[in-house]
């Protein structure tokens, strides 16, 4: 018997040996995260924002409270966008500094730079998850908090003799390369454009969103969806950027969702700038369409009870972090357990089917019907 399936053995036993299974299920699911486990992307903190502070006053130390003050207040707006949809941008919630002293439970500095009267930095500002939640539904704001996961940006451009991916020039893919988006809920993932990325889509078969080439690109970023943003440039009086994006999910059947848009030059607006705003346009799009269909209904709560078949602590351990990362999730209870399958209760918030979205999206599938559920871990990328 391996060394894994002998501390398995040995959990087991010492839970039965005192039969509190359900007493002791925090506390063997805080041991089990604690298990050694293959290397994952680092998780996305959905409550942390990061801003650039740049302040002068009369002392360095007098510009670098004001920076940080004024930071709190720039992540505050930042993080409420994230959340919420640009409809209700008008309707957020103001915070005087007090409330943001209760709503900033810490932050982090990184690349301090300062003179006699002026402070820079990068701030990391952590909100409270639940000071955020409270303010947002008090306002009667809907709001999505599951992340998705990551998407691999193909920027095509149309119009030549083949599409423009890879080679140059490609001012369609320069306008992503450049953009500086705040982090969403959707995360890009800006390829490396190396021989591996061109070995693995060329830009015909990426264009016509041929699923061969999109698997071998996702296999190459960790299993995440790809995002094909075709863009074809239309000179005239007035140039004219026409956008058609598509979310792929290679491999899997259903629907891929697409949006389209057409972007037309301001007045002495140079290409550059129309190219970034068109992809700061597809990019907000793809955010409004994500937390449309994530918005949290706290109308509606339920159980699930599932079986989730394990291998050894790593794979128990696997699951558990990420069932913890879903904020829909409120919490678990492990009912059962034995060297094959752990039978637990997930007590969740919203609509079910969105539930199901928020598993998928950290490589967990729902299976089965609902009298004989299975959880089933992929593996593989899980949201960012």
């Amino acid at each position: 018997m391996g060394s894994e399936a002998l501390k398995l053995e040995a959990v087991i036993g010492k839970v039965a040996r005192f039969a509190l299974l359900a007493a002791a299920a925090p506390a063997f699911w805080a041991a089990a995260a604690f298990a050694q486990q293959p290397a994952q992307p680092a998780p996305f903190d959905v409550y942390a924002i990061q801003v650039h502070v740049d302040q002068t006053a009369a002392s360095a130390n007098a510009a670098r409270d004001a920076a940080r003050l004024d930071g709190g207040r720039h992540a505050y707006l930042l993080m409420l966008y994230r959340l919420t949809r640009a409809a209700d941008a008008a309707r957020l919630p103001p915070a005087s500094d007090a409330a943001l002293n209760d709503l900033i439970q810490g932050f982090e500095v990184a690349n301090e730079r300062r003179s006699n009267v002026r402070y820079l930095a990068d701030y990391t500002y952590h909100f409270r998850p639940d000071g955020i939640r409270s303010l947002l539904r008090q306002a009667q704001i809907p709001y999505a908090e599951t992340p998705s996961r990551p998407l691999v940006m193909l920027p095509v451009l149309e119009g030549g003799a083949i599409p423009a991916l890879w080679n140059d020039p490609n001012p369609w893919r320069d306008a992503w390369n450049q953009a500086n988006f705040p982090p969403g809920l959707v995360p890009l993932i800006m390829p490396l454009g190396d021989a591996a990325d061109l070995a693995a889509a060329d830009p015909s078969a990426a264009d016509r969103g041929d699923d061969a080439a999109l698997a071998a690109i996702s296999k190459r970023y960790n299993g995440a969806d790809v995002l094909v943003a075709r863009a074809a440039i239309k000179p005239g009086v007035v140039e004219t950027v026409s956008v058609n994006a598509t979310r792929y999910s290679p491999g899997a059947a259903g629907n891929s969702p697409t949006w389209t848009n057409s972007y037309a030059a301001a007045p002495g607006e140079p290409e550059p700038a129309l190219l970034q705003r068109a992809a700061a346009g597809t990019d907000a799009q793809i955010e409004e369409a994500w937390k449309a269909a994530n918005v949290i209904d706290f109308s509606q709560a339920g159980t699930f009870a599932v079986s989730v078949p394990i291998t050894d602590l790593q794979s128990l351990a696997a699951v558990n972090t990420r069932l913890a990362g879903i904020s829909a999730i409120q919490r678990t209870d492990l009912v059962s357990l034995n060297r094959q399958m752990a039978h637990i209760l997930i007590h969740y918030v919203g609509d079910p089917s969105q539930l199901r979205v928020a598993l998928a999206q950290s490589n967990l599938e729902l299976s089965g019907d609902p009298s004989s559920l299975v959880l089933i871990y992929h593996g593989g990328a899980a949201s960012p």
